[in-house]
């Protein structure tokens, strides 16, 4: 059985990095070097990620993005190096940023185009079966999405061009967005906000008259015009709030994070549903593209849940040098305590740290038993639906909860991002790393989950309805179960 550990508090990125190297100059050759060796000391899963068997294999694809880092024109095309470097590990929980102190990047380009010229190229082009391309239309902006135009050296696959504008600030030809193919209908999006400094964020084109530019915008396709645009139900538009709306009498409850409400929110949702929850035959909750946060988030849903104790595994640290002075810092600071008031109030915490430094530390031996409160009888089956976006703490809750024999999880595999947890944000000059800390089991060796992730109970394909397929299979099952 695999297991999952209990996040006890919150520590990425929520505190200003504690320590610095001197690398100020931003030379990307110097700052890949800082970088690979900071996480070969510092990364808690490197031993596990690098080992004797493909130890060969990660050297030379170091020595292959050290030479691209010494062809790099700025920070931007620097930290895409070190992101493609980080791609050895597979972790989610490794990443570059560009460092507080380092200004904050824009982008202007014009392509010279008008509507007329991009319809007669359009109609000329062997590719315009592909939906992207088209005019696009949001509130004020008008664009035509374009392949990447020859010669042009910028890393990706469209862009998006403003035909028209009610924004001043935006003219015909101004470059509004670059899409980057993932799969499919699926992008990485540089989308350039009204003072032209580019957010990173992802897409997808849901429909062929629907491109969705996450937390941003929706942008409905002009031409060609798209007969039949799918209209969005009151889930697919709630999909990115926290909610608990009814199909077919049906709770569906949606958790698309859990960082961004206090778990106090979660537990007003449910109380405000809790005698219709608990007389339901059975209960959905979504936790499709979960990227994580804390597990305190969902612990007001485990009394719906759950059916009984759930077994956790101890938790554990790499204690380097920077991971020790990073983690006694953030003990101190999550309690509330300077370091000398840590040091006498938890002097036995503190002194475990100490003792152990330069080694992987685990609290406690084996498993400990998570009981939940209260457990209520209702609902009879829960429906879990996940995703390849659910990843760290979205995952725990995933594991809890598939502990409990009322729970079927349907979709398909999480993101295989928890084995290592806690991200420091290391200040390397121009630009940060951040990577865990922790671990979250002491058979990570033996019993990893990342990159692969926890596997659906019901696999079901991402080109399905999901939701349907779940709620007529769970009806069938249950049925069935009357019938023993």
């Amino acid at each position: 059985m695999k297991h999952f550990i209990k996040t006890y508090f919150l520590l990425a990125l929520l505190l200003l990095p504690f320590l610095k190297t001197q690398a100020q100059d931003c030379d990307c050759a110097d700052s890949f070097q800082i970088t690979k060796d900071t996480y070969e000391k510092n990364y808690s899963l490197f031993q596990y990620k690098v080992t004797d068997e493909n130890r060969d294999l990660y050297t030379a694809h170091s020595d292959i993005m050290l030479d691209r880092a010494k062809q790099a024109k700025d920070l931007t095309e620097c930290i895409t190096i070190l992101e493609k470097w980080l791609e050895f590990f597979r972790d989610g929980h490794t990443y570059i940023i560009r460092s507080e102190n380092e200004s904050v990047e824009t982008h202007n380009e014009n392509i010279p185009i008008t509507m007329e010229e991009f319809k007669s190229n359009y109609a000329k082009s062997a590719s315009n079966d592909n939906p992207i391309l088209g005019i696009w239309k949001n509130a004020g902006y008008e664009v035509a999405i374009i392949p990447n135009p020859i010669n042009n050296s910028r890393e990706r696959d469209y862009v998006g061009v403003i035909l028209g504008s009610t924004n001043p600030n935006w003219k015909k030809g101004d470059v509004k967005f670059e899409l980057m193919n993932i799969f499919g209908t699926s992008y990485d999006i540089n989308y350039l906000m009204g003072d032209h400094t580019i957010k990173q964020i992802t897409g997808e084109q849901t429909d062929h008259g629907v491109l969705e530019i996450k937390t941003l915008s929706n942008w409905t396709k002009l031409w060609p015009k798209v007969e039949n645009v799918k209209k969005p139900s009151e889930i697919e538009r709630k999909f990115d709030q926290f909610h608990l709306s009814y199909v077919d009498n049906i709770p569906y409850l949606r958790l698309p994070d859990f960082y961004s409400v206090d778990p106090e929110y979660v537990d007003s949702i449910m109380q405000a549903n809790h005698d219709r929850i608990i007389a339901s035959e059975m209960m959905i909750v979504d936790v499709r593209d979960n990227s994580g946060g804390s597990d305190a988030t969902y612990f007001p849903l485990l009394p719906y849940v759950l059916d009984g104790p759930v077994e956790m595994p101890s938790n554990g640290f790499w204690l380097s040098d920077d991971n020790t002075e990073y983690l006694i810092n953030a003990m101190a600071a999550s309690k509330g305590y300077s370091v000398e008031e840590y040091k006498q109030k938890d002097k036995q915490e503190y002194e475990s740290f100490i003792n152990n430094k330069g080694k992987a530390y685990f609290k406690g031996e084996g498993t400990w038993t998570f009981t939940a409160d209260t457990i209520y009888k209702g609902p009879k089956k829960i429906i879990i639906l996940t995703d390849e976006g659910v990843g760290s703490s979205g995952e725990t809750f995933v594991y809890r909860a598939n502990q409990s024999d009322r729970v079927v999880v349907y979709g398909q595999n999480t993101a295989g991002v928890v084995d290592g947890f806690n991200g420091f944000p290391l200040d390397l000059g121009c630009l940060t790393a951040v990577f865990p800390t922790s671990y979250r089991a002491p058979d990570i060796a033996t019993n990893p989950i990342d990159p692969y992730g926890i596997a659906p109970d019901v696999y079901v394909d991402k080109e399905e309805d999901v939701l349907s397929y779940a709620i007529e299979h769970m009806k069938q099952l249950i049925k069935n179960e009357g019938t023993d």
